[in-house]
């Protein structure tokens, strides 16, 4: 098992992107984060998949 990067490690990796690299993983970040659209569409999900079960 692999330890977990430090904040440090991560930022050199960071750094070492190329810019392309660097909003890819801003916009997964966001998405991981911020955006609720996510969680939105899973509980819509979650509730078809009761509706089927009933």
């Amino acid at each position: 098992m692999e330890k977990p990067m430090t904040a440090e490690e991560i930022l050199e990796a960071i750094q070492n992107m190329s810019n392309e690299e660097r909003w890819k993983l801003l916009d997964k970040m966001y998405d991981l984060y911020y955006s609720k659209e996510h969680l939105i569409k899973k509980e819509k999900l979650e509730r078809l998949w009761e509706e089927d079960d009933e």
